[in-house]
């Protein structure tokens, strides 16, 4: 069952003027795969706007956000089983809200520590210079990860953000997103000290709001 729960002090909606080829990759799925017709019996999924925003448990390490503009889909499992790590390792994927269009921007997304500092993606620079070091942990993240795009509705083209690729791939610095398409993808972060127990939030800043997605890493 999917369980809502308010969350107006840590996921925040503020209208205002603010500013595997070798790529971690979102494992694919059917909207109501077999997996998950317990939890959702293959209900139609909603995803009007909301203000004030929302979170919503969907199992153990996977959380659904939303706001004005856009819904999000956070798995966490593979950073709940590595704590430690030098690098952070989650699969996140955005649809709009129905009957919105939104752009999400790479440098709009982002991590805060436990401690409140801000870690940015690394640049598509950063990941070549590491890309054959990350290969063992993105195909453990494959084993670990769980369907998302069931979560979102079945009528949802499915897209990657593209903002990492391997040697001699392509990558944006944007995507779109509407309620007709919903993309995705496996994220990394750089984590100085390595990734450590407490609360976490990943953080995108749209044009219109913003939506933050608190998890917590025991």
């Amino acid at each position: 069952m999917v369980r809502r729960r308010d969350t107006p002090d840590v996921l925040r909606f503020a209208k205002s003027s603010m500013t595997s080829r070798g790529a971690p990759r979102v494992l694919r799925s059917a909207a109501c795969a077999a997996a998950l017709v317990l939890v959702l019996g293959c209900e139609t999924v909603s995803l009007a706007p909301v203000d004030p925003p929302v979170l919503e448990d969907l199992g153990p390490a996977m959380v659904r956000a939303g706001n004005s503009e856009i819904w999000a889909v956070l798995d966490f499992r593979f950073a709940a089983g590595n704590i430690g790590s030098d690098w952070l390792i989650v699969d996140l994927a955005v649809t709009a809200a129905d009957r919105r269009s939104a752009r999400v921007h790479r440098d709009g997304i982002f991590i805060r520590t436990p401690k409140g500092t801000r870690i940015a993606l690394p640049s598509q620079e950063e990941y070549l210079s590491v890309h054959g070091q990350l290969q063992s942990a993105l195909r453990r993240a494959d084993v670990a990860s769980s369907p998302m795009w069931a979560y979102f509705p079945a009528s949802r083209r499915q897209c990657d953000f593209q903002f990492f690729a391997g040697p001699g791939g392509t990558t944006y610095n944007h995507v779109e997103v509407n309620d007709r398409r919903a993309c995705g993808e496996r994220l990394v972060f750089r984590i100085p000290g390595g990734v450590q127990p407490g609360r976490w939030v990943v953080g995108i800043d749209l044009e219109e709001s913003e939506l933050r997605i608190p998890f917590d890493l025991t």
